[in-house]
């Protein structure tokens, strides 16, 4: 997997397929999105065929337009968008991705799924007075997370996951961590934090590895164009 960010491609080995998965968080507006597409594309004119699962109401066509040269429109050929609204409708794709694999592994091999965002529909079914509901949802995301990493351990697909910000408290301190919390933190093999700056196009990335326990941070210029 190659990412729109120079310094981070050459620190990490994108030669081989990343082992688990990839997850991109941060807080709103951060750039996410972005991250997801510019490596959708980047990837994608490599020659890698992509599947990029997007989870909101407005699909971002004017982002992909500006991340596109005239001349390079063929390559959305090898993406398939697909757009979803409900949360058992996540569910309901990510398990039958296996087949649908299998069933195109030879003529049109999937080397990348890209899933903007893993949370954000399951955040807007959670509800605390509603016990047996949000166990539920658990343990659809859980499956979800293991059927992505299933994917990605038998068949050397890339998982790349967009999420969300949540808030837990740490003797006494409140600290950002991804939503879905300990689920996350059992499948997520590599997390790349997009923070602001002061300064206002610039952004902070901070990349955990979990089997090394290591960390690295990045910065990069954040515009219409994307990460530079």
């Amino acid at each position: 997997m190659h990412f729109p960010i120079f310094q981070l491609n050459k620190n990490i080995n994108s030669k081989e397929p990343f082992k688990g998965i990839f997850s991109i968080w941060g807080e709103i507006g951060v750039g996410k999105t972005t991250f997801a597409l510019q490596t959708a594309i980047i990837n994608a004119l490599n020659g890698k065929n992509i599947l990029f699962i997007y989870s909101k109401p407005n699909f971002p066509y004017e982002k992909i337009k500006n991340f596109i040269q005239p001349s390079s429109k063929k390559i959305l050929d090898k993406i398939l968008f697909i757009q979803i609204l409900d949360y058992n409708e996540l569910y309901a794709i990510i398990f039958n991705l296996e087949f649908d694999i299998l069933n195109n592994l030879k003529a049109n091999k999937i080397y990348l799924i890209i899933v903007d965002s893993i949370t954000d529909l399951y955040r807007l079914e959670l509800n605390r007075a509603k016990k047996e509901k949000n166990f539920m949802l658990n343990y659809k995301l859980n499956q979800i997370l293991a059927n992505l990493y299933n994917l990605n351990w038998n068949y050397k697909t890339e998982i790349l996951i967009t999420n969300e910000v949540s808030q837990t408290n740490i003797n006494g301190q409140t600290i950002q961590i991804q939503s879905g919390g300990k689920i996350m933190d059992y499948w997520i093999s590599y997390s790349l934090k997009i923070e602001r700056t002061e300064k206002l196009n610039h952004r902070k990335l901070i990349l955990s590895k979990k089997e090394e326990k290591t960390s690295e941070e990045y910065f990069s210029i954040f515009s219409e164009k994307g990460f530079q």
